[in-house]
């Protein structure tokens, strides 16, 4: 069961729409988004393991996985980041995979996770930007092309899905913007902060007079 499938259309594009123009602006929601969405995943997983479990005991136990992983993502702050990573890195590995038809999906996204998580807490800032930015973009496209009825998932496991050149097209416009976004506004916030206030340049000459 795909992650992003279990939630509503309109608030998979309200949370990506956050995560893709105000990723590290807003970064404890942005950890919080993505600890729920890793742990609503690895729930989804667990789920899928145990014979014979209901469809409404997978979703409360994804939901709970969630929960739990929003709060330690939040709590603990470099474990947070690198769930960020993971779930990002995993995230474009599954487009990639999906657009390529590659035959072993699962190594794929392990091992962009395990890159994607450890490469995020040694840059952390800027990649938090970029990864965050890509990963907020499939959900917006993602989350549009769901309630629009445009998006129907392939009969053949290793075929794209209908309108998927569309979707990557739309997924790398929306990344780049939410990419030039954040860095820009990082760099103005660095640029504020690293600049003297006239109202203290002004009182230090006061001062020295």
């Amino acid at each position: 069961m795909n992650v992003l499938w279990t939630v509503s259309p309109v608030l998979l594009l309200i949370a990506s729409f956050i995560i893709c123009f105000f990723g590290y602006r807003l970064l404890r929601l942005t950890l919080g988004l993505a600890g729920f969405g890793v742990g609503l995943a690895l729930g989804l997983l667990i789920a899928g393991l145990i014979p014979g479990t209901s469809q409404v005991l997978t979703i409360i136990l994804g939901i709970v996985f969630g929960v739990l992983g929003a709060i330690l993502a939040t709590a603990l702050y470099k474990f947070g980041v690198f769930l960020l990573g993971a779930g990002a890195g995993a995230l474009i590995a599954g487009v990639v995979v999906a657009a390529t038809g590659w035959h072993y999906p699962m190594i794929a996204r392990v091992l962009a996770a395990i890159a994607g998580g450890i490469l995020t807490l040694i840059l952390e800032r800027p990649l938090i930007s970029i990864l965050s930015a890509l990963a907020g973009a499939w959900g917006m496209v993602l989350g549009a092309f769901r309630l629009l009825g445009w998006h129907h998932v392939s009969a053949h496991p290793h075929k794209p899905p209908a309108n998927y050149g569309v979707m990557i097209a739309l997924w790398l416009v929306l990344g780049l913007t939410g990419i030039m976004v954040q860095l820009r506004s990082r760099h103005r916030h660095k640029k504020e902060q690293t600049s003297p206030r006239p109202g203290r340049s002004s009182r230090r000459k006061h001062d020295e007079v």
